[in-house]
């Protein structure tokens, strides 16, 4: 699959672009290249540099950002943007022009789940948002999810969190949920497990 998708960044004229990441030297025309380049051939470009650079594991914030974990963000996309291309746009962007290493993080309480599942092949590395049910207010502490007999119904928070894990999972990422404190809880798909941090 990866000989394929060099194929097509090269296919683009976006392989130099991919080159120069990795010896640290983009070109100074690299803005319009990228304003005007294929959005599937930038993201792929993008996603190829998130997997060299920080790996598959995405971290997932369902509540306030620790401040140990705020400052090493590039952007924090999602906010105020006009369609979801130009949010697709401005994730990759971010990855292939940011430092190296960095984080890109989509909020997917203002673009949507299923957008914020999408920026994950264009090069983002962590979500962020608030866990809260189907009419939109928080969850409350102990609340229930699930239909039918209550020794078969789950903790909601515990429900939704294995949601954001599948979705995490089915776009090819490990999900590590972070609280406020910044522990750390590993998925590998939509069981949770306690880890260390």
């Amino acid at each position: 699959m990866s000989v394929l998708v060099d194929r097509a960044i090269e296919a683009s004229g976006l392989g130099d672009l991919l080159a120069a990441r990795r010896e640290a030297r983009l070109p100074e025309d690299v803005a319009p290249r990228l304003e005007h380049a294929d959005l599937l051939a930038l993201g792929a470009l993008a996603d190829r540099i998130r997997q060299e650079e920080v790996g598959d594991e995405v971290r997932v914030y369902t509540g306030d950002v620790p401040p140990e974990h705020a400052d090493r963000v590039l952007i924090t996309a999602g906010e105020g943007e006009a369609t979801g291309l130009e949010l697709l746009r401005k994730v990759a962007v971010s990855r292939i022009t940011g430092p190296r290493g960095v984080s890109v993080r989509v909020d997917w309480t203002s673009c949507g789940l299923e957008l914020a599942q999408v920026t994950l092949g264009f090069g983002a590395n962590e979500l962020c948002g608030r866990i809260a049910n189907k009419r939109g207010l928080p969850l409350a502490p102990g609340e229930l999810a699930g239909i039918g007999k209550k020794s078969r119904r789950e903790l909601a928070d515990r429900v939704k969190r294995a949601e954001l894990a599948g979705f995490v999972h089915r776009a090819g990422r490990v999900a590590v949920f972070v609280d406020a404190e910044g522990v750390r809880e590993g998925s590998d798909g939509p069981a949770v497990a306690q880890e260390s941090a």
